[in-house]
Formats: C-alpha cells, sequence, structure tokens
C-alpha cells in the first residue's frame, strides 16, 4: 500500500485475461483490483485506448483494503491527527516510460470541507453540491491534479466530523493523451462513487455521474 499524507492542497500534497479453461474458477475468484472497481469496465477502456500502448500494467490496493486503512484512521477520530490517503489504482506502461502513468487515491483528507472559504486556494474550486467539491490545480511540471473533497460522515465520530475531516480524492494523469478535463472529472467522479458507497457515510453525500457543464 502506498500512503501519502493529504496536504493542507491535495497538490502540495494490458489488461491480462487468461484463455486457460482449467484456471476459469481461480480467475472468477479472484478479487477485483482497485482499478477495476472504481474506474470499471468503461473506465478501463478509455485508459486502454487513450495511452496507445500494449503493455499497460495495473496496480494499487483494492476497496477492501482501502475502507480497512480509512477505518483504522478515523475511529478513534482525531481533528488534528496526520492523515494518510491509499494509492487504489495505479495504471503504467514501461513503453511509454516511467513519467507516464495514472494514479487514483481516496483517503481521510487533512483539509477541511470549506477549505476555500478561509483562504485563497490554488486552481480552481467547484462547489457541486452541499456535500462535493472538485478541485482542478496545474503543479510546475504542467499536470493537472483532479481533486474532490466530500462530505462523508464515519459512524461514531464527532459532530462536524464531516467537515473538519471529509473524504479526500486525487486524479493524476500523465498517461491518456488529448483527454479533456471533463472527461477525467467524470472518470473521478465514477470512481468517488464508488468509494462512497464502499465506506457507508451515514449521511449519505450526493454524487453526480458527470460534472458540472
Amino acid at each position: 500500500m502506498k500512503r501519502k499524507v493529504i496536504a493542507a492542497s491535495f497538490i502540495a500534497t494490458g489488461l491480462a485475461f487468461s484463455v486457460s479453461s482449467c484456471s476459469t474458477d481461480e480467475e472468477k475468484a479472484k478479487p477485483a483490483s482497485g482499478c477495476e472497481e472504481v474506474l470499471g469496465a468503461a473506465g478501463l477502456e478509455w485508459v486502454q485506448e487513450k495511452a496507445q500502448a500494449d503493455d499497460i500494467e495495473r496496480g494499487g490496493v483494492n476497496l477492501d483494503e482501502l475502507r480497512r486503512e480509512y477505518y483504522r484512521q478515523m475511529k478513534p477520530w482525531k481533528p488534528n491527527a496526520q492523515r494518510w490517503e491509499s494509492e487504489v489504482c495505479t495504471i503504467k506502461s514501461t513503453e511509454l516510460g516511467d513519467g507516464k502513468k495514472l494514479t487514483i487515491e481516496f483517503g481521510p483528507s487533512s483539509t477541511p470541507f470549506d477549505f476555500d472559504e478561509k483562504t485563497n486556494p490554488d486552481g480552481t474550486v467547484t462547489s457541486v453540491n452541499a456535500d462535493l467539491k472538485l478541485q482542478q490545480v496545474r503543479d510546475f511540471k504542467d499536470v493537472t491534479h483532479y481533486g474532490v473533497y466530500v462530505k462523508c460522515k464515519v459512524s461514531g465520530t464527532s459532530p462536524r466530523q464531516e467537515i473538519v475531516t471529509p473524504l479526500a480524492g486525487v486524479m493524476t494523469d500523465t498517461l491518456t493523451a488529448g483527454t479533456s478535463d471533463a472527461v477525467h472529472m467524470r472518470h473521478l467522479l465514477r470512481a468517488t462513487q464508488a468509494v462512497v458507497d464502499l465506506l457507508g457515510c451515514e449521511n449519505d453525500p450526493s454524487v453526480p455521474a458527470t460534472p458540472p457543464a
């Protein structure tokens, strides 16, 4: 499991299929990878098509591992504790070089949900609804990082926990050429819905399928 501190701003912060009939039961019993769970079939097809490489490799923790790590950090909940995020999906190609990869990470945020109301945040912040905000930040290498913050109330925590320590996610992509911001955000929102469903947030946050126009 790869861990990173979720800082005050997240920026400062081959699909292989078996053809052997004798291994079919074994393949069915194999748990889904994090990339499969958060991106789904359509998302994996998008990466495969846009990456234009034959040796696509996937890695990262699965959602069960993410859930265990998330709750380990949140119970008992301490407002000022250092938070870590889990890399649920890494997709890369040795053919394209080490610098070309897509990562998706989620974890309890050290940044409060209302961070953009108290400071001048990096990049662009979009309030989608009462439960969710999106952020886009371009770094010094001209790479855009797509972030999401979600109010997610965890059972047994203190009032305002979902505001002080929201769920945070970030997608960084240098692998898929020619993909628009809207498409990146759509796949990030799909991943966010999968994580929200997994965590069972008590407040049932609303996650749209597409970003605002």
